[in-house]
């Protein structure tokens, strides 16, 4: 994995995380860190979460989301 660490907090609903070996279920107000290691997650129901990444994630900034992301034509 890259060398990011990332925390994730959940504003709003739901959302299930597979971290490495390990599984989570956040609710809102619920704070994940995940240090820059294999991690998953999925919202099964309408979520919002602020996610922080260290260092700063420059794909992000370069207009957009990582190109794993992208729809597939």
């Amino acid at each position: 994995m890259g060398p990011h660490e990332q925390l994730v907090w959940v504003v709003m609903g739901r959302m299930e995380f597979r971290i490495d070996e390990g599984r989570r279920v956040l609710e809102a107000g619920g704070v994940a860190t995940i240090p820059g290691m294999e991690h998953e997650g999925w919202c099964h129901e309408d979520t919002e979460i602020i996610d922080v990444f260290a260092p700063l994630r420059e794909d992000f900034l370069a207009g957009g989301g990582p190109t794993w992301l992208s729809e597939k034509s």
